[in-house]
């Protein structure tokens, strides 16, 4: 089992993450939240509501960073619900998250397991952000880090040109991609391509398993929302596909590209800017190696998702 460090904003395709990191047998070393889609409070009491009905109750939460660095808090109800689980209005969870910060937690586990966590982040990069402030040795502690976010071609979800996980916190996301550490972008180029099918909806609909009905039940307003966007009742899995990336990455395949953040443009601020030249093209030392996903195996990443639902 990939022990895995988890910092998310628990709405809904989060929730979706964990279960399938979960079901697919990911060791979760601890959990962290962070504004983004809910409020950071929020996004903890719901990561531990996905767990309850996981039965994971000895996994470790803890609240992060209440708001981004350099702007005002942004969040994101109308995609997520005003309870950032569609609106299910499900009850308290059975505990409450551990003391101590989401960004304290990341050092210490950094220290706990030297050079053996994966660190997700599905949500903004506040709190990741802030661990690097905390302790600037942490890339060393830290293989790979795995981030939902970005976008090679635009369009953006947020903006014209940026997406949102980046967007909600530009200052953070380049302190991250500016540390010693390998950074993987999982972005909204790839998790687009991965739109259920109708006949994949109507088997979650008809998930046996209480996690699958779960699913079912929160996927709703998400599916809604997309709706609204796409003319057709479908969503991508952009979450869940970062997680199932940092279990197997042999699903994709991936190229280098050198990138830095936007954060002073009036309508670009928030774009993880992608220097598309070549390697001969000249570049100062503002641009910085970052992977990005190429090629996915939609199927097989189908197939597994579907599996953590519904076996």
């Amino acid at each position: 089992m990939k022990r895995i460090l988890l910092d998310c904003d628990t709405g809904i395709d989060d929730a979706l993450a964990i279960i399938y990191g979960i079901r697919h047998g990911a060791q979760f070393a601890g959990i962290g939240s962070v504004h983004g889609n809910v409020p950071a409070p929020l996004a903890a009491a719901n990561t531990l509501r996905v767990l309850d009905v996981l039965g994971a109750a000895e996994i470790p939460v803890r609240v992060g960073a209440a708001r981004p660095i350099a702007q005002p808090l942004c969040t994101a109800e109308h995609v997520h619900g005003a309870d950032g689980l569609g609106n299910t209005n499900l009850p308290p969870p059975k505990r409450s998250p551990y003391p101590g910060s989401a960004a304290e937690q990341i050092v210490s586990l950094a220290h706990r397991f030297p050079g053996e966590l994966t660190l997700v982040a599905i949500g903004p990069l506040t709190n990741v952000a802030l661990a690097l402030l905390l302790d600037p040795e942490l890339p060393a502690l830290i293989p790979d880090v795995i981030v939902m976010g970005g976008v090679v071609q635009p369009p953006g979800n947020v903006t014209p040109l940026a997406e949102a996980n980046i967007w909600h916190d530009p200052e953070a996301a380049a302190l991250v991609i500016e540390a010693a550490w390998s950074v993987t972008f999982v972005t909204l180029d790839v998790t687009m391509r991965t739109l259920l099918r109708e006949d994949q909806l109507a088997a979650i609909a008809n998930a046996a398993t209480p996690h699958g009905r779960f699913a079912w039940s929160v996927l709703q307003f998400y599916l809604d929302a997309y709706e609204r966007r796409l003319a057709t009742r479908t969503c991508p899995l952009h979450d869940p596909l970062a997680l199932a990336l940092a279990l197997d990455p042999s699903l994709a395949t991936y190229r280098s590209l050198p990138t830095r953040i936007e954060l002073r443009g009036e309508t670009s601020r928030g774009m993880a800017v992608c220097d598309l030249r070549g390697p001969q093209a000249d570049r100062d030392s503002s641009w910085h190696d970052v992977r990005y996903v190429a090629e996915l195996d939609i199927e097989t990443f189908h197939h597994r998702f579907l599996d953590a639902l519904l076996s």
